[in-house]
């Protein structure tokens, strides 16, 4: 079993990620993300997502980058409602990004299809 971190470009369907093999270092990192990411929080996190939420529904996509942190065992990702994760508008995504990759290594990737 290891955890990811997830860092999703909605629109382009494009997944990045950085593996882990302990709860405890997935989460610090993932709060250390968080903070240095602060700035680019909405003002009004729920209404953010509502609206993303919108453009998926009318349009199967959304302008988000979503960051999250999730288990892995071995086929199966299991989401834990005790993770956490943050939306920002995707105009931030190269240097959130840039920053991910400086901190951690180049991610794996993956398309949906």
């Amino acid at each position: 079993m290891h955890y990811q971190l997830n860092l999703q470009l909605s629109r382009m369907n494009k997944d990045y990620y950085w593996l882990f093999r302990s709860e405890e270092n997935t989460i610090t990192v993932f709060n250390e993300v968080l903070e240095t990411f602060k700035q680019y929080e909405p003002q009004n996190a729920f209404a953010f997502m509502q609206e993303a939420q919108r453009e998926i529904e009318e349009t199967g996509t959304s302008n988000t980058v979503h960051i999250e942190v999730v288990k892995v065992d071995r086929k199966v990702i299991i989401r834990s409602a005790s993770y956490n994760g943050m939306s920002y508008d995707d105009r931030y995504f190269q240097e959130i990004y840039n920053i991910l990759t400086e901190r951690l290594g180049v991610p794996e990737e993956e398309t949906a299809v």
